[in-house]
């Protein structure tokens, strides 16, 4: 039977051959135990030389059987093959073994007159079902796995479009909210106007760069939520105190690029609706190993937040960068809320 026909890939010709030597090799062992004192090279001369029977059948039932009955729901044409496969393979194994094997190598295995009766060839032939189980245990094991991972490539490739396209939505949106916040810091304030031109120019020239790429150095990340915070700052005036404290080592590490940068966004738009203080701290903290981003902010005024967006997408992006390797707190109030992020590396 043609291998092409049997679906079986190149690739997957030597794991086929590995699986029929190391079954001629443990099978040859376990005869040798059982058939205490007989030579161990009558029985590797069985299953070299039946080797064909076996494959035979084995590919016959799970490349053509299977499919054509099992898989389309036929159970009884399916169970009436095995049947008859079992008796014809069984049948034509008991002739090959006495005949080319026993008889040749060791006459006092050889079967007695009259052993081609119905209880041999049923013995043989469930005999002859393990390997076939064993084969078809290992076949779907290896189909459950290379779905598993198929799912898991579809899952991570659907993520990383998400993460992709929010990138790039995140930009033009952050940069619209700056062009907004000047356009009223001119309005109300027009002495503040140029020194707001400089302030988000600096921050635009680094954010539009480094925002498109997968990962940045903390660093450049830190220095965007620096000026980030500088431009509001600047443009709130004494309404708002920010406090930024980094502390470690920051240089080894790298981390999604504008990763907290919309939970101070939403904080800051809250800072413009609050009538009296708002008081905002960074803290960024690296070790070996371990970074700790946390951030808290805290009005006089009550506020509420419209949803966890930012929220849901953060984490989205933690699970494709640092699987299993963060964890992200988050602390609400009426007029408080903070959220830290712990990264594992």
């Amino acid at each position: 039977m043609n291998l092409g026909k049997l679906h079986i890939a190149n690739k997957e010709i030597v794991l086929h051959i590995l699986f029929w030597i190391g079954w001629i090799v443990s099978f040859t062992f376990i005869q040798t135990i059982n058939y205490i004192g007989s030579d161990w090279t009558v029985w590797l001369m069985y299953y070299i030389i039946t080797l064909p029977i076996f494959v035979a059948h084995t590919y016959f039932i799970a490349y053509w059987l299977l499919p054509r009955t099992f898989f389309k729901g036929h159970y009884l044409n399916f169970a009436a093959g095995i049947f008859v496969l079992l008796v014809v393979f069984s049948v034509i194994e008991l002739i090959v073994s006495n005949n080319l094997v026993f008889k040749v190598f060791d006459n006092n295995l050889a079967f007695q007159s009259g052993y081609l009766n119905i209880k041999n060839i049923i013995i043989s032939g469930i005999g002859n079902h393990y390997i076939i189980l064993v084969f078809l245990a290992i076949k779907i094991g290896i189909w459950w796995f290379r779905a598993e991972n198929k799912k898991e490539e579809l899952l991570r490739s659907k993520v990383e479009t998400e993460l992709e396209i929010y990138r790039y939505q995140l930009q033009p949106r952050m940069v619209f909210t700056l062009i907004d916040e000047l356009e009223k810091i001119t309005k109300e304030e027009s002495d503040k106007a140029p020194e707001m031109i400089i302030k988000i120019s600096n921050f635009l020239n680094s954010f539009l760069l480094e925002g498109k790429e997968e990962l940045i150095p903390l660093q450049l990340e830190v220095k965007l939520m620096e000026q980030f915070l500088e431009i509001h700052k600047n443009a709130l005036g004494e309404k708002l105190t920010s406090n930024f404290i980094v502390a470690g080592n920051l240089k080894p590490y790298v981390v999604p690029p504008l990763l907290l940068l919309p939970f101070i966004n939403s904080a800051i738009k809250l800072a413009y609706e609050c009538n009296k203080s708002f008081e905002s701290t960074v803290l960024i903290k690296a070790e070996k190993k371990y970074l700790l981003f946390s951030f808290s902010f805290w009005s006089e005024d009550e506020f509420s937040l419209a949803d966890n967006e930012n929220n849901i997408i953060t984490q989205k992006r933690l699970n494709y960068t640092f699987p299993g390797k963060h964890r992200l707190v988050e602390n609400i109030d009426d007029n408080f809320r903070e959220f830290s992020l712990e990264i594992f590396v």
